[in-house]
């Protein structure tokens, strides 16, 4: 990016208009003086004045793109026209578009040449040192390693102190390198970059955020921005303004289309008039923050959902035809289990006439028979562990232990998981079905869910549990004997105790 012919007053500007990652050059010239003055040349950052070697180059974005990842940092810098020993601002003649190697443009050889692709970009920056004169700054931005170390000509390279290393000759290193890979979340990168104190509360719903967590906003704005910041929703980066994470935008975002690599994160919910997908009657779409959009979808669903009338006490009033807490339970789990890193999806709701599908990318990350009883897992803790905060999901595992008990008390088949194709996972509320419009799988399914509900409150399941759970009267004793014999030749319950007479046996899960 060539930032020498740039006029002043083709700068980017910055408010509520903005909406790209574009840089203004103010921002790269704060940047250097920044790096300037740091007391000593830090390992996640080089300077230069004429050196143009590429294969030394290349050897740099190596290191330092490795290195960063080790400081958790997000860019590195090689930076000409700044002394390496004094850091003062001298100014370079190394103009990186008319540099080569051999007959290739400079930087054309070192995208082939960097794997993988990590995306370093080139800047060159007009400066004015301290004498009042124009001088040129070239620096490289280099983003962190992710997923596996940086390579040139397939070796890694550290900088160790002030020395070029290969990775290799220092296995602790490496070592802690791949253990970063495995700990740093999708949550904490960047999805917008060089944000004003305005496009910060212009980008993020700060008022929403106040009143999910139930404190007053505050009447300095500084204080609003550390408390943002103290969140981890934002943080300074190298040129003293605001980058906004991913994690800040997923929570409270005013509109995640405001981020171009979140918007396809956005919450759709679709109706179909019947039980197929081949007509459907509408869709919404919630660009909010899942946090500030989360009452806006349940109510949403709520709306369009069957109703039917009841009499209670006396008193007419519409039921819902699915229990709002299971809705509730599920939505959240498809907002903060989904896997982020996966593209081409978004967290869906479908909404049928006899069901209500939950869909979200990756697979479940318990196996699906234990999912009640299993310690929880997340792949976005910071967005449960914020989101448990706001009230709206389990921080703690029994989210799902709530689903069952809700279709339990409503007399409803236990919900469908199904991991498709270690891709997605899909959750299937059914309404009310007659029971003998029910499967074998589905009864199946239902008793040995009702089974492992139980277990985890230190009960067993008996005949009449299993006949309360699926509506049926005193009579149909027989009918709830099939299910549990069903059950237990499925190999998913067996009796507490064999011994005991049929008619007081009691079951638990097959694991207990």
């Amino acid at each position: 990016m060539d930032m020498n012919n740039q006029e002043k007053t083709d700068y980017p500007k910055r408010g509520k208009e903005v909406v790209t990652m574009n840089r203004s050059i103010e921002y790269y010239q704060e940047l250097v003086r920044s790096l300037a003055a740091l007391p000593t040349e830090v390992e996640w950052a080089e300077f230069k004045v004429n050196n143009k070697d590429p294969e030394r180059i290349a050897k740099y974005i190596s290191a330092l793109s490795n290195v960063v990842t080790l400081c958790d940092r997000v860019y590195g810098y090689i930076v000409w026209g700044i002394q390496d020993d004094t850091h003062e601002i001298v100014g370079t003649d190394f103009e990186y578009r008319k540099a080569k190697k051999g007959n290739m443009e400079l930087e054309l050889w070192l995208n082939r040449q960097i794997n993988p692709k990590i995306g370093f970009k080139f800047y060159e920056v007009p400066f004015i040192n301290a004498e009042g004169k124009d001088i040129l700054i070239t620096l490289i931005e280099i983003p962190c390693a992710e997923g596996e170390p940086t390579k040139y000509e397939s070796i890694g390279y550290i900088r160790v102190g002030s020395n070029l290393q290969p990775l290799s000759e220092y296995p602790e290193k490496e070592a802690e390198l791949w253990r970063k890979f495995d700990k740093t979340p999708y949550e904490k990168r960047i999805a917008y970059s060089e944000a004003t104190d305005d496009v910060v509360v212009s980008f993020l719903d700060y008022p929403g955020y106040y009143r999910k967590i139930g404190i007053p906003i505050p009447e300095n704005r500084d204080k609003v921005l550390k408390d943002l910041k103290d969140e981890k929703f934002i943080h300074k980066n190298d040129g003293g303004s605001w980058d906004i994470t991913n994690y800040g935008a997923l929570m409270i975002a005013s509109d995640l289309k405001t981020f171009e690599n979140l918007e396809k994160r956005s919450v759709r919910v679709i109706r179909y008039p019947d039980k197929s997908r081949i007509n459907g009657i509408g869709e919404k779409i919630f660009y909010s923050g899942y946090v500030i959009s989360f009452e806006e979808i349940i109510q949403y669903i709520l709306t369009v959902i069957l109703q039917e009338e009841i009499m209670e006490n006396g008193i007419r009033r519409q039921k819902y035809s699915f229990p709002e807490t299971a809705i509730r339970e599920l939505l959240a789990n498809v907002m903060v289990h989904q896997s982020l890193e996966q593209r081409g999806t978004s967290p869906m709701v479908e909404i049928f006439s006899d069901r209500i599908e939950f869909s979200n990318a990756g697979s479940p990350l318990v196996a699906i028979e234990r999912i009640v009883d299993t310690v929880p897992l997340s792949r976005n803790e910071n967005m449960a562990g914020f989101m448990h905060r706001c009230g709206i999901c389990e921080e703690r595992g029994s989210g799902f232990d709530k689903v069952i008990a809700a279709t339990r008390a409503n007399s409803l088949i236990a919900p469908r998981i199904e991991n498709q194709g270690n891709q997605f996972t899909k959750v299937t509320l059914y309404s009310k079905i007659d029971f003998d419009m029910t499967t074998k799988e589905d009864r199946v399914r239902t008793c040995y869910m009702i089974a492992c509900l139980a277990y985890v409150t230190s009960e067993a399941v008996a005949n009449t549990d299993i006949r309360i759970a699926f509506g049926l009267d005193g009579k149909d004793k027989v009918k709830a004997s099939r299910i549990i014999r069903d059950t237990v030749e499925a190999k998913l319950i067996k009796p507490v105790d064999p011994t005991t007479a049929p008619r007081y046996m009691k079951y638990v899960p097959y694991w207990a």
